[in-house]
């Protein structure tokens, strides 16, 4: 007996929503993390690169594409055992820092995905007090990546954060000249929230915006050897992303240099984020295997 085309066209279309509703996508925006997950036993890899030089600097380099860079690679592993589980190690250039970690995917929602981060950081580098803070640290980092969707388009994200140990861990924070010195020092970690927002213009196209407040205990403190009056700035990141067949190419400007959740959220790594004029290029590729 011959079948009807338009049942087995309708078969084929619910077979491809139920695939694609099942498929795996890297957990990463900009540098905070999604609340996406790599299914099964998926393999996931990103590829960073941040541009130091600011963009405004000078049009004979490039806009900045022929000053120094930070390059990471990232491996995120699905477990097929346990339903939205994932293992991922990442390794950047920035004070050779290695980290390690598990994602759980805990709410997958029609409106509201959420998920639990765990990870470990070490900076490889031999540590040292510089005037910007101590380098070679190492700590932990708690996230809940949370995604709520206002339209299937429209996808705002928040980031609670806690980061055990900083870069001014320890440390007496310098302030602005004129202002009353600190006599104790910095102790504990820091929390933060990152914020983010994406905009679907077609089913490739992408913009995504990401926001990095600066923590209230960095608020009337400077940078250390900064005596002009600056104090620690609030970081962001805004660009577009075109993703095609297993890959997603993301290009943005960005103020803070980093790419891990203890470099971007912290508030002091490296001194803090750029004074927001002084922002710089940089871009992300993913693959899914």
């Amino acid at each position: 007996m011959r079948l009807k085309p338009t049942p087995l066209l309708l078969c084929a279309l619910l077979a491809g929503s139920a695939l694609q509703a099942e498929s795996s996508d890297y957990p990463l925006v900009i540098n905070l993390p999604s609340a996406e997950r790599m299914q099964y036993w998926d393999l996931g890899v990103v590829f960073t690169h941040r541009f130091i030089q600011p963009l405004k600097d000078h049009g004979k380099d490039v806009y900045g594409l022929d000053g120094y860079a930070y390059a990471g690679v990232g491996f995120t592993f699905g477990i097929k055992s346990i339903k939205g589980l994932n293992v991922f190690i990442y390794r950047t250039a920035d004070n050779k820092t290695f980290d390690v970690g598990l994602q759980q995917q805990v709410l997958n929602g029609d409106r509201v995905r959420m998920a639990v981060r765990a990870e470990r950081f070490d900076e490889v580098v031999k540590e040292t007090i510089t005037p910007l803070g101590k380098v070679g640290i190492s700590g932990m980092t708690a996230q809940l990546p949370t995604e709520i969707f206002i339209t299937d388009d429209i996808i705002f994200s928040v980031v609670p954060t806690y980061i055990t140990k900083t870069t001014t861990t320890d440390t007496i924070l310098p302030v602005p000249p004129g202002k009353t010195p600190n006599t104790t020092p910095n102790k504990g970690g820091v929390f933060n929230v990152g914020l983010g927002l994406r905009i679907g213009f077609t089913d490739k196209f992408s913009f995504a915006t990401e926001y990095y407040p600066r923590p209230s205990k960095f608020a009337k403190a400077a940078p250390g050897g900064i005596t002009d009056g600056t104090t620690y700035q609030n970081g962001f990141a805004a660009g577009f992303s075109y993703k095609t067949f297993k890959h997603r190419f993301t290009m943005f400007g960005t103020n803070a240099s980093g790419t891990t959740a203890n470099q971007v959220l912290s508030g002091d790594y490296g001194g803090g984020p750029r004074l927001s004029s002084q922002w710089a290029l940089g871009f992300n590729v993913a693959r899914v295997f």
